[in-house]
């Protein structure tokens, strides 16, 4: 009996064990058939998708893709060291793409997507995604990163396309609405020319005083259509580029001095023109429209005018006391043809045609204002201190 119960034991002790092996041997050979699935499946999926897989393996400091990858490329497979792989980003990508790569590489189980230009064969930037995973500690030990790399080309082509597309969309309703304001405008100084030259022609019986008035309004509205033809030929001059700066020196000084002069002839006595400027001449542009309007809106109170160096720029201001203009149509009066009050003179260009030239000369206008208590508009222009130069619209 005990000879029976040791021989059963030592059958157990073999045989439980074989079964345990063989149990195990059918599972791990199961689990190979899927995974081997599960990658053909992934496979399938991603033929011809432009998608390819890649790890980063610290130890040895390369970047390992899929031989799809070279296929696509057309280029023998081969690993990329980091050195490598930063040298072929475009220049303006690079700097964000390794930041993102060393954030994901930091920072345990995080995962994150970027878009950059690369140039691996040598024949040209296209644009890639690259989606990045800092593995979990299973699957640490065969790759620092793990990821996707995705040819995006086709993509951005299409967006750029519809960016086209749109900017033509919106030139082409910038046109209709330039063209149907330009008809109003410039209809409305003729039909006042018009009327008014044929009331001079028919009425012989008219009152000496009463065709003074009417010869003033013609004239006035000839020069009217006169100041709207040259603002259009100057705003198509300069979208079209035909509008060329040169370089001159100038005393700002003298050149304010000059403009003050000019406009002190324009200013209503009731309002005081004050003139404001530092004690060391400086450089800077000198076309703009500012005080023009200025003008046309202060009735009473006080025009300020002058310039002052802040840091590399140069601050040209004009403020007055005027009506004001109210928030949401601050950003409005830099459009062209827009008045805010129609029954004043003007083409509405004038602050159109200054924001152009400012952008053209690496510039810009800005506009503070409060209701009832007057606008500032100030021109900034960068200043440069070691040429002595200032840029001119000609």
């Amino acid at each position: 009996c005990i000879i029976v119960l040791a021989l059963s034991s030592i059958c157990f002790f073999i045989i439980y064990p074989l079964l345990l092996y063989v149990r195990e041997s059918k599972r791990k050979r199961t689990a190979q058939r899927e995974l081997t699935r599960e990658k053909e499946l992934l496979s399938l999926s991603l033929e011809k998708s432009n998608i390819y897989a890649w790890k980063y393996i610290e130890k040895t400091n390369a970047f390992i893709c899929d031989k799809e990858f070279f296929e696509h490329l057309d280029m023998p497979f081969r690993a990329f060291t980091l050195q490598e792989m930063a040298e072929a980003i475009h220049p303006e990508d690079r700097v964000d793409v390794l930041n993102t790569f060393y954030h994901v590489k930091n920072q345990p189980d995080s995962k994150t997507h970027t878009q950059c230009r690369c140039n691996f064969n040598g024949k040209g930037y296209i644009w890639y995604e690259l989606r990045y995973v800092n593995p979990t500690e299973a699957m640490a030990e065969t790759a620092s990163i793990i990821g996707l790399i995705t040819n995006v080309q086709h993509f951005k082509d299409k967006e750029e396309e519809l960016m086209r597309a749109k900017d033509l969309a919106i030139e082409a309703e910038l046109k209709q609405s330039f063209l149907a304001n330009m008809s109003h405008e410039i209809r409305t100084p003729l039909n006042a020319i018009v009327g008014f030259s044929n009331l001079l022609v028919s009425e012989d019986d008219l009152p000496d005083e009463e065709k003074a008035d009417f010869i003033n309004t013609i004239n006035t509205n000839c020069e009217l259509l006169l100041k709207l033809i040259n603002d259009i030929l100057e705003l198509s001059r300069i979208e079209s580029g035909n509008m060329t700066f040169s370089y001159s020196t100038c005393n700002l000084n003298n050149w304010v001095d000059s403009m003050y002069l000019t406009h002190s002839l324009l200013i209503p006595k009731e309002i005081e023109f004050i003139k404001e400027v530092p004690d060391a001449a400086f450089f800077i542009n000198t076309d703009v429209n500012l005080l023009t309007n200025a003008i046309k809106h202060t009735s009473c109170g006080s025009i300020r005018f002058g310039y002052t160096l802040k840091g590399d720029h140069v601050h040209f201001y004009v403020s007055d006391t005027g009506k004001g203009i109210p928030k949401e149509e601050q950003r409005m009066i830099f459009e062209r043809f827009y008045k805010q009050d129609e029954f004043v003179q003007g083409t509405g260009l004038g602050l159109s045609i200054s924001m152009v030239i400012a952008e053209k000369l690496g510039g810009k206008i800005s506009v503070a204002s409060e209701i009832g208590k007057g606008s500032r508009f100030t021109f900034l222009l960068p200043y440069h201190n070691e040429s002595e130069e200032f840029f001119s619209a000609g």
